[in-house]
């Protein structure tokens, strides 16, 4: 006879008992005999109720494990009538359906793999009406391996009770058996040649008892225990003056612990400091209003890590929410390998389940040396997005602190590190968080991130979080203090989360804001890291979400004017204003312009996202980016944060070189694709307001995201060498540069965009300097193009010093593909050449023509050139142009002969430019004059 104690059902997602709308004859299945599947369409996510239609199984085999939910063997296709799917109606009952299979049989298994539980999801024809649980998830059942006896009351193997609360116990087997009930070896209840038994409990004395169940049938036997704890009732007692939610430190030597579980009725502590034994004098208290438990912890070792958890109603193992270092059985063991976390604790198996948590009394503080350092305006900010996992091949925090010298010499000044707080697993983005004040170890220590800030600040350049408040995931103790079991939904009771997101592209656990314990606990996060860390700001990610008006699945609702949504956020930034007046609020909003525009006037900053036209632009395309500019909004304030890119968008750059336009020019050629983005980039920069750069951007990263979403991506560092990626890097340093250095490109006088055609224009006017910039977006050449100025004189080029002279408010340029002008009204110290090709604004190939059949001499020249052109361009176009753009000498090669002879005496000494063109094909020579 085998005992089992079934405390692997602590980890099933999902297990029949708890939703009654499956039930199974015979109670206890098995998978070499029949089993007959009872379905309750009224029950559970009630999709099928009263459908009036035939319902289908969608049914899967679970080979890999007794705690797996993988489906690995799925024999029906979704959506199809197939007839051997098609359930039973029961005659009479109109929601009731029925499906008989011997497991063992049913499914095509080749392998013999044993077949653990058996996943379900009912369905109508198409498909479009489903049977869920009232979470929405799958429903699973659990199978024998041959004869056994299991606790159905409790399915969970163990129960908690107080003084005078009774229980009714029962177990089930898979086939008639004489079975008997034990408490504490006491035979209690007997049943013969039967499959089920029960028996009710009275709890009247504290501690801990043991039902065993035990079953004979034939030669076969098996038996199950149900653990019994009885509780003395809870002390109740006042939180003492000045303790807050989560651990304490009064001394060296003492810490009181402080748990809100509202409707809870006991917490124990167990950790290193008391071998992890329940023992009485580590109950909890009870405030008087049943919300809070806390407990004082005395005698501790100064400096020593204690790893604890709670133990909530004799059941729930939960970690402290406001720890700041976590222990995880899972994958803590990686972490310690590769040396990530010099002297990280192993987990204590045997003794914990679940994440535990740390506490360490006379923790040395961490030195501050940047304290000095001055956050630079809303408008000016240009942020650096960041994932540590993806920017450098160490992946570690340390190892952004190494590069933080490329970053200032690129020249932006707030890095937004994407999050960083614990999330489940280690190779993650981090939207996926679990406990919301402890840095993933997985990154480095704690200090190592406080370094990095910290040397970010002394290089100025300022640090935002991402931070996810607008749900949780399953290892998260909050949710698991209220769900269906260690890993299932959240249940109506919980005080944080919603039990069904309560809008689209929901991930994990959707958080209430407007339960006021939610409200408390975001405040507290957000004041945490702008305290303990000293971050300046955070980007809220998915922050439309953070709404209770029931949108489900429909986006459209989701996206409108909220007003419950825009008081949650303004009671949010007040909240973080109050003690940080100068912090940065970012949201990842995406709303309606109304709401937008309401709270960007109240102060709050808002993500801009343009990267679908940007990307339409890198192909070829003509788009209208006037959306990125904070005044075409009507907002008050410069409190856009547009991009071109960002970690949820495809790269720019890749969809240059995988679709761009191959004629009249070819996109996809690294030159003209760099050429392209360079173009887009200086029109980003120069529109006035915040900006955002996704990691790489700078040297145009063109891995392409969607191909392993969230997967590991290479850092291509090495694109730095590539004198052509080099161009574009330089153009973004110089943009950042003009943005930063001069208050037009942030608080202008007067804004003018033109950005609805194929030639864009920008113009800029401040008291201190004036901006033009105007560009082609188009694929062919532009000529004689009109373009604006805000007054007449002298203009310069920014990027080769050569003056302009303005005669008229309007002048005619020429363009070729992606070539862009930027003229300001105060001669500026001109960038290093090289950055835009030879002649920094030249944006097509030098040639088209093999080099031996264009010639131009002699070169340089004093006054008469010649130009020797292939046969095939008799009858072609010419020109000759300056750096500005201006057409010095026109006209047409004969059709009889290719020689030209040009007279160049009355130009001035410089660097000129020389063109043939037809309507195939365009030759380009550049050629100095003495």
């Amino acid at each position: 006879m085998k005992s089992r104690l079934t405390l692997t059902l602590l980890y099933l997602v999902f297990s029949i008992n708890l939703f009654a709308q499956v039930t199974t004859e015979p109670a206890v299945p098995r998978a070499d005999e029949k089993v007959k599947i009872i379905y309750d369409a009224s029950k559970g996510s009630g999709g099928l109720n009263n459908c009036n239609c035939d319902v289908y199984i969608h049914i899967g085999a679970v080979t890999e494990s007794e705690q797996s939910t993988t489906w690995s063997i799925v024999p029906f296709a979704w959506a199809t009538e197939d007839p051997d799917a098609k359930m039973t109606k029961v005659e009479g009952q109109n929601n009731i359906y029925t499906f008989e299979l011997t497991p063992n049989d049913f499914f095509d298994n080749p392998n013999g793999l044993t077949i653990y539980r058996l996943g379900l999801v009912f369905r109508n024809g198409d498909g479009t009406k489903e049977g869920k649980t009232s979470a929405n998830g799958d429903i699973f059942v659990n199978l024998a391996q041959g004869f056994q006896v299991s606790f159905t009351a409790p399915n969970s193997g163990q129960v908690s009770l107080d003084l005078g609360e009774s229980y009714s116990f029962k177990a089930e087997t898979s086939q008639s058996a004489d079975i008997s009930l034990e408490l504490d070896g006491v035979e209690v209840k007997t049943a013969q040649n039967a499959t089920s038994i029960t028996y009710d409990f009275t709890a009247s004395e504290p501690g801990n008892f043991k039902l065993e169940a035990i079953a004979v049938s034939g030669g076969s036997s098996d038996s199950e225990i149900a653990s019994i704890e009885v509780f003395a009732p809870s002390e109740i007692a006042p939180l003492p003056a000045g303790v807050k939610l989560g651990i304490n430190y009064i001394s060296d030597t003492e810490v009181i612990l402080a748990l809100n579980a509202p409707g809870k009725k006991l917490v124990q502590v167990l950790g290193d400091f008391n071998d992890w034994q329940r023992l009485p004098e580590y109950q909890m208290k009870r405030t008087p209003d049943g919300g809070t438990f806390w407990l004082s912890i005395k005698n501790l070792v100064p400096k020593q890590e204690y790893i604890f958890q709670y133990l909530v109603d004799g059941v729930i193992r939960i970690g402290d929410p406001y720890a700041d270092k976590t222990s995880d059985p899972d994958h803590d063991l990686e972490i310690i390998n590769q040396g990530r976390y010099p002297g990280l604790k192993p987990y204590p198996v045997g003794k914990a389940q679940f994440q535990a948590t740390y506490l360490q009394t006379a923790q040395e503080e961490f030195e501050w040396k940047n304290t000095n350092y001055e956050r630079p305006a809303p408008e000016d900010l240009v942020v650096y997005e960041l994932l540590v996992r993806d920017f450098d091949e160490k992946r570690t925090y340390q190892s952004v602190i190494d590069r933080l010298d490329y970053l200032k010499d690129l020249g932006i000044n707030a890095i937004e590190l994407m999050p960083v707080n614990e999330f489940e697993g280690n190779i993650s983005w981090g939207y996926n968080p679990s406990f919301f004040f402890a840095p993933d170890k997985y990154y480095g220590t704690k200090n190592d991130l406080k370094r990095l800030i910290d040397e970010a600040h002394g290089k100025g350049i300022m640090i935002i979080l991402d931070m996810v408040l607008n749900h949780a995931f399953g290892q998260s103790p909050m949710v698991r203090l209220y769900n269906d079991d260690e890993f299932g939904a959240p249940t109506e009771d919980n005080p944080w989360f919603n039990r069904v997101a309560k809008h689209p592209f929901n991930v994990g656990y959707d958080f209430n804001h407007e339960s006021e314990l939610t409200q408390t606990f975001v405040d507290s996060v957000n004041n945490y890291w702008l305290t303990e860390y000293k971050v300046d700001g955070f980007r809220f990610d998915l922050s439309k979400g953070f709404t209770q008006v029931n949108s489900g699945n429909n986006v459209g609702l989701w996206s409108q004017y909220d007003a419950s949504r825009i008081k949650i956020w303004k009671h949010i930034y007040d909240e973080i204003k109050e003690d940080h007046p100068d912090a940065y609020v970012i949201l990842e909003h995406l709303s309606e312009n109304s709401e937008e525009r309401e709270l960007a006037d109240y102060g709050l900053m808002f993500w801009g996202n343009m990267n679908f036209d940007f990307r339409e632009m890198a192909k070829g395309e003509v788009k209208d980016i006037g959306w990125a500019y904070y005044g075409n909004r009507g907002w008050k304030n410069p409190n856009l944060v547009s991009y071109q890119e960002s970690h949820d968008e495809e790269r720019v750059m890749w969809e240059s070189v995988n679709f761009g336009a191959t004629s009249p020019i070819n996109i996809r050629q690294l030159e003209n694709a760099v050429n392209r983005n360079q173009l887009l980039s200086a029109f980003y920069f120069a529109i006035p307001g915040p900006k955002m750069i996704w990691q790489f951007g700078e040297f145009g990263y063109d891995v392409e995201l969607n191909d392993d979403r969230l997967g590991i991506k290479p850092t291509k560092w090495e694109y730095l060498q590539n004198p052509e990626r080099e161009r574009l890097f330089k153009l973004y340093q110089e943009m950042i540069k003009l943005k930063l250095g001069h208050e037009a490109f942030s608080n202008p006088d007067k804004t003018t965009l033109t950005l609805s055609s194929s030639i864009k224009s920008a113009i800029i006017e401040h008291s201190d300097m004036d901006v033009v910039l105007h560009g082609n977006f188009g694929l062919a050449n532009a000529t004689n193009i009109p373009v604006s100025f805000p007054s007449t004189g002298t203009w310069y080029n920014y990027f080769t010093g050569d003056e302009f002279q303005a005669t008229s408010t309007t002048m005619n340029l020429n363009f070729r593909p992606s070539e862009f002008v930027l003229y300001t009204s105060e001669k500026l110290p001109t960038p290093e050449p090289g950055i835009l090709q030879e002649d920094f604004v030249t944006d097509i190939p030098k040639e088209i023509i093999p080099e031996g059949s264009f010639r131009i001499f002699p070169n340089p020249t004093h006054g008469q050139l010649f130009v020797d052109l292939p046969v095939e361009m008799a009858g072609s176009e010419f020109r000759i142009i300056d750096m500005q753009g201006q057409i010095l000498n026109s006209g047409r090669v004969s059709n009889s002969g290719q020689i030209l002879e040009l007279d160049v005496r009355n130009i001035k000494a410089g660097i000129y430019i020389f063109e043939a063109y037809d309507t195939k094909r365009v030759l380009i020579k550049r050629f100095i004059k003495n």
